[in-house]
């Protein structure tokens, strides 16, 4: 089966264990008026002969969908307040933008501070900081914000977005995952589903594929029928994604903005109903369902772009417009008894993202990670930079991508399939010395022997990994570089280590508990603050 350009690859692995089915779901969204997609017609993705594996085994349960097809989408007024001053940089910029010199926030600078006991902040499942240095909480459906002008705790006083409805394999999510914070007063929240599995109703359609209203689609060259709009099969449209939230105006309670549903390529679906992120260039493919990790960038021409890591690679987002997705991938074959060879494309769950010391997106899922470097033209994050898709038209500096790293895994390369053991990266950072570092739940931390790449494509010299012996476990769940060379690793079940700019290891004094969840570094404060959640607790270490 032929695709349009369904993501731009990197070099990673997925597991095929697919969670759901369909249900008869009787509420339905508003459907778009007509299949009006405009596929970019130089780009073609090639081959895709079996599915796009972007599903893992704990993406969720086996269920459909009976979603309350309700926008509640807010309004894209500026109702929200500042709450503080906005340190970012526009997002936009062509890579002219000067960082601010870093100040000291509005935060306490003692080297260790228990931010939950200070505040009165109950167990959190993450955490980010906005621009204006408000302090984003996320707990199940519940949102928090700790202003930095009032140092007030300030909750939803009801599900707002895509946790309106609860949680569940019947609802629009099965439960939130991450929060980010973006513009002063604002943050992303990211939400899971389940990953869209065969469908016997439709045997030879793609597991990602929803037939458009008045379409008739055929799935394969030669099918010898075509398939027609399934209102229970539009409704998964709905599901997951990433919200938008904001301080309302008053101050007191967090309200939805926006509902992320903006495509910055040809891919459009009219209608009242902001029916989420799907592929850029062809919405028809709603892979993007479920967001696992994502990061702010903090300083450079992109200040303020989102990333959000899903089940099937890297949405990048710039204000509340989308573009979905890069992803290290590769390419399973298979041998039929005929003895031709099939192959399809695998595509990891995104669970660790790290911004290098020069922009670059680094990118850590369950088997592989990669390296791309950000561009000026949001429409070609996902075009992979290849010369023979450019436009005449268009400046190359927008377009610029040139492209990935894909080092190889710790262990023989050929353990890579589906049913092998994972590496299940969850982190991936670059110290100031140029050093990268990737962390495993289960393989440990490791770093790689070399911090030298050729400019154009990019690529490591040298793709080679030397293990970090010392931490007590092999399990990292999260790692943070800071600007004084550090490098903190967030472990699973030791607690919080910090491996010094000697290269030695110790472990971090005053953060009390052994699963450190998250870490996230705002550099655009002095001394640099690093938000730590320790088993649901919050603390902020500054002074690295």
């Amino acid at each position: 089966m032929i695709r349009r350009l369904l993501g731009a690859c990197i070099g990673v692995v997925v597991v095929t264990a697919w969670a759901c089915g369909g249900s008869s779901g009787d509420t339905v969204p508003t459907p778009p008026p007509g299949d009006d997609i405009d596929n970019r017609p130089e780009f073609d993705a090639g081959t895709d002969a079996g599915t796009d594996a972007g599903t893992d085994a704990d993406a969720g349960t086996d269920a459909g969908t009976d979603t309350d097809a309700g926008t509640d989408a807010g309004t894209d007024t500026d109702a929200g307040t500042d709450a503080g001053t906005d340190g970012g940089t526009d997002a936009g910029t062509d890579g002219g933008t000067t960082d601010p010199q870093p100040t000291e926030g509005p935060w306490p600078t003692d080297a260790v501070t228990d931010y939950s006991g200070r505040y009165g902040i109950r167990r959190v499942q993450s955490v980010g900081v906005d621009a204006a240095h408000n302090i984003w909480v996320l707990d199940g459906a519940s949102i928090g914000v700790l202003r930095a002008d009032t140092k007030q705790l300030v909750w939803t006083t009801k599900p707002i977005g895509q946790a309106r409805l609860g949680f569940g394999t019947d609802k629009l999510a099965t439960a939130s995952s991450v929060i980010c914070g973006g513009k002063a007063g604002e943050a992303y929240v990211g939400y899971e589903s389940f990953d869209l599995a065969p469908d016997a109703e439709y045997p030879d359609l793609h597991t990602n594929y929803i037939v458009s209203p008045g379409q008739c689609y055929y799935p394969y060259q030669n099918a010898p029928e075509c398939y027609s709009y399934s209102a229970r099969r539009f409704q998964y449209y709905l599901q997951g994604d990433v919200d938008v939230v904001r301080l309302n105006g008053a101050g007191n309670d967090v309200e939805l903005k926006v509902h992320i549903s903006e495509s910055a390529g040809s891919s459009r679906i009219t209608g009242s109903t902001p029916l989420g992120i799907q592929n850029t260039n062809d919405y028809h493919y709603d892979e993007d369902r479920s967001v696992f990790s994502c990061v702010r960038v903090m300083k450079g021409p992109y200040a303020g772009e989102i990333y959000v890591g899903t089940n099937h690679g890297v949405t990048r987002i710039r204000d509340y417009t989308y573009n979905s997705h890069r992803h290290p991938a590769w390419w399973k074959l298979t041998r039929k008894p005929d003895g031709n060879v099939s192959k399809s494309q695998r595509a990891g769950y995104t669970y660790g993202l790290g911004i290098s010391q020069d922009g670059h997106l680094l990118i850590a899922n369950d088997w592989k990670v990669g390296i791309i470097p950000p561009n000026a033209g949001l429409k070609w994050w996902d075009a992979e930079g290849r010369k023979d898709d450019m436009p005449a038209n268009e400046d190359p500096a927008i377009y610029a991508l040139n492209i990935f790293v894909d080092p190889v895994n710790p262990g023989p390369d050929d353990e890579r399939y589906d049913d092998a053991p994972k590496n299940r990266w969850r982190g991936f950072q670059q110290t100031k010395d140029g050093l990268y570092y990737v962390g495993s739940l289960g393989d440990g931390l490791w770093q790689m022997k070399t911090k030298v790449v050729t400019p154009s494509p990019l690529k490591l010299r040298d793709e080679a990994y030397a293990p970090i012996e010392g931490l007590g476990t092999r399990n990292i769940a999260s790692l943070a570089a800071s600007e004084d060379g550090s490098l903190f690793i967030g472990t699973e079940d030791n607690g919080l280590w910090r491996l010094k700019p000697d290269k030695t290891l110790e472990k971090v004094q005053g953060v009390r508990g052994s699963n450190i969840s998250q870490l996230v570094y705002d550099p655009t404060v002095t001394p640099g603050a690093l938000y730590v959640l320790s088993d649901g607790r919050l603390y902020v270490l500054r002074g690295y």
